[in-house]
C-alpha cells in the first residue's frame, strides 16, 4: 500500500479563528475518498492545504515522503508537484482566466512543455474524453455552468496529475451532467488515478467513494472509514449535521 498523503495535528485560522482542526489520516494512492460535511466543517479548507493552495498551516503535512509547508512553494514548483496534483474549485469561475476554452485546457501543459503540437494533441485528447471537443475555439463566456465544469476538469486533466481533488464537481449540475461526471470519475480511477472529491450527492459517493472522510461542524475529523459503513451510520451522519432525524439515507 502507497501513501500519497500523509497528515497530523493540522490546524489553520484564520484572524484567531479556527477554520480546521485535524488530528491525523492517511490518503492511500489510487483510492477514491468523498469528502463530507455540513458548510463551513473546514471541507475546502482541507482540499486547498492537501493541493498545496493554503500552505501557512500548523502541523505536519507529507506528500509521499516530501514535507508541504509554507517554506515549500517554490521546491514543490519545481518538483512537479503542481503537475502531479490538481485542484478543481468549487466556483468555476474562480478556475476559468483564458479567452478560450482551447486555451485555458492548454494552459497547464504549456507550462511544462515546449512542443506546441504535442499540446496541442494532449488538449484535442482530453477535449474528446470530456465531449468538448466541439467548443475549443469557444469564448468561456458564452459557456453554461456544466460546460464550464467539463473545462475546467479537461484543464487538469491536460497536466495527467496522480492525483485529483474536487471541490463540488457535481454541484448546481443537473441528474444527467451529473451522471455523467460520475462516469468520467469512475474511468479516471479505474486507471490508477487517485481522487478526494466533496459532494453531498450521497448517490455518487455509493458510486464512487471507497472511503469517506466525515467531518464534524468544529472542523474536527469524525471519522474515516470505507462509504458503506459510514453512510449506514444514521447517528454519525446526524452528529456531523450533514442529515437530520428524517432523512433516509
Amino acid at each position: 500500500m502507497s501513501i500519497v498523503f500523509r497528515g497530523k495535528d493540522i490546524t489553520y485560522k484564520v484572524n484567531n479563528k479556527t477554520i480546521l482542526e485535524v488530528a491525523s489520516f492517511e490518503i492511500e494512492k489510487g483510492k477514491a475518498y468523498a469528502l463530507v460535511g455540513c458548510n463551513g466543517s473546514g471541507k475546502t479548507t482541507l482540499m486547498k492545504i492537501l493541493s498545496g493552495i493554503i500552505l501557512d498551516f500548523e502541523g505536519e503535512l507529507y506528500f509521499y515522503d516530501k514535507k508541504i509547508d509554507k517554506t515549500s512553494f517554490d521546491e514543490l514548483f519545481k518538483n512537479g508537484f503542481y503537475k502531479k496534483v490538481g485542484y478543481m474549485f468549487q466556483e468555476t469561475e474562480l478556475q476559468l482566466f483564458n479567452l478560450t476554452v482551447f486555451d485555458e485546457i492548454a494552459f497547464g501543459p504549456r507550462q511544462f512543455m515546449s512542443d506546441e503540437s504535442e499540446i496541442q494533441k494532449r488538449v484535442l485528447e482530453v477535449a474528446k474524453f470530456l465531449r468538448i471537443d466541439n467548443l475549443l475555439e469557444s469564448d468561456i463566456l458564452t459557456l453554461s455552468g456544466g460546460e464550464k465544469k467539463r473545462v475546467a476538469l479537461a484543464s487538469i486533466l491536460a497536466n495527467n496529475p496522480e492525483v485529483l481533488i474536487l471541490d463540488e464537481p457535481t454541484n448546481d449540475l443537473d441528474p444527467k451532467s451529473i451522471r455523467f461526471f460520475a462516469k468520467i470519475l469512475k474511468q479516471l480511477k479505474d486507471v490508477g488515478k487517485t481522487l478526494i472529491v466533496s459532494t453531498h450527492h450521497f448517490d455518487l459517493l455509493f458510486r464512487l467513494a471507497d472511503y469517506t472522510i466525515l467531518l464534524s461542524p468544529d472542523h474536527r475529523i469524525l471519522k474515516i472509514g470505507t462509504t458503506k459503513e459510514i453512510l449506514e451510520d444514521k447517528n454519525l451522519l446526524i452528529e456531523a449535521e450533514v442529515i437530520d432525524e428524517e432523512f433516509e439515507v
